[in-house]
C-alpha cells in the first residue's frame, strides 16, 4: 500500500470530533498557538494539555509510573520544553529539508530533558524509567519532530526493512532520510489534510502514521481480524 492509502486508513479510524485520537490535535494545536511566554505564565494548563494527551494515548496504563501521579508530573517537562535551547523545534518543521541534520542533535537533547525531567517520579528500576516510547510521544505532541516510537510503529519500520534498536542519532537520521525521500508524498497529504478542514500536521506526524498502520495492519492479519477492528494495546 503507498504511503496515501495507509495514512488515509489511519484517518479513517477517527470518526467524528470526539474521538481519543484527536487527543493529539488538541494538545499539539494548543502547544502550537500559544507563545513560550504564555505556556509559562499558564503551567497547569500546558501540563493538563500534555496529561490528557498522553493517556489517551496508552502512557497510564499497567505498570505506567505515570498512573501514580497527577498531572502536575508534567510540568517539569513543560518547563524544559519552552527553554530558549530548544526554540528552534518550535520553529522549523523537522523533516522538510536536507539542512534537518542540524537539528538532530538539538532533537536528542531534547529528548534527554524529558527523560530527565521525568526521572523524579519514576521508580529506580531502568525498566521502569520514562521509556522511549513514552518520550517521543511528549516530542510528537509538542515539538512534532520525531514520531512516537510505540510498538505498532516499530513494527511497521521494521517491516519497511529499517533498523530500530533504540532512540539514538542513527534512528533519527533514518527517520529524516525516509521523510527526505518521500517528501512529496508526505506533502501532497499533508495539503489534503488540510483542504478538507484538518489542521497542520508535522511531517513527522504524517512518517508516524504511515509506520504505524503498516505494523498494525500486519498485526490485525497475523491475528486472523483483517483489520477490521482497531483496539491498541498500552504499548501501541
Amino acid at each position: 500500500m503507498t504511503i496515501h492509502e495507509k495514512i488515509l486508513a489511519f484517518q479513517s479510524t477517527m470518526a467524528g470530533e470526539h474521538h481519543r485520537y484527536r487527543s493529539w490535535e488538541h494538545c499539539y494545536g494548543y502547544f502550537h498557538r500559544t507563545t513560550s511566554k504564555e505556556i509559562a505564565a499558564d503551567r497547569q494548563q500546558a501540563a493538563l494539555q500534555l496529561g490528557f494527551y498522553l493517556a489517551s494515548w496508552g502512557m497510564y496504563r499497567g505498570s505506567s509510573f505515570l498512573l501514580q501521579h497527577a498531572y502536575t508530573a508534567h510540568l517539569g517537562v513543560i518547563d524544559q520544553l519552552i527553554a530558549p535551547r530548544f526554540s528552534s523545534l518550535w520553529e522549523r518543521e523537522f523533516g522538510g529539508s536536507d539542512s534537518d541534520t542540524e537539528l538532530v542533535p538539538v532533537i536528542l537533547e531534547a529528548v534527554d530533558t524529558v527523560r530527565e525531567a521525568y526521572r523524579p517520579f519514576a521508580p529506580n528500576a531502568e525498566s521502569r524509567q520514562a521509556s522511549d516510547t513514552l518520550v517521543t510521544k511528549v516530542i510528537l505532541g509538542t515539538f512534532g519532530c520525531l514520531p512516537a516510537c510505540d510498538r505498532f510503529f516499530i513494527d511497521g519500520w521494521k517491516i519497511n526493512g529499517l533498523k530500530y534498536s533504540y532512540l539514538n542519532t542513527n534512528f533519527v537520521g533514518r527517520v529524516l532520510n525516509f521523510c527526505r525521500e518521500n517528501l512529496r508524498s508526505f506533502r501532497e497529504e499533508q495539503a489534503a489534510i488540510g483542504s478538507n478542514g484538518g489542521m497542520h500536521y508535522p511531517l513527522m506526524k504524517l512518517v508516524d502514521m504511515y509506520f504505524w498502520q503498516t505494523g498494525y495492519e500486519r498485526e490485525a492479519v497475523n491475528e486472523g481480524t483483517g483489520g477490521a477492528s482497531r483496539v491498541p494495546t498500552a504499548s501501541s
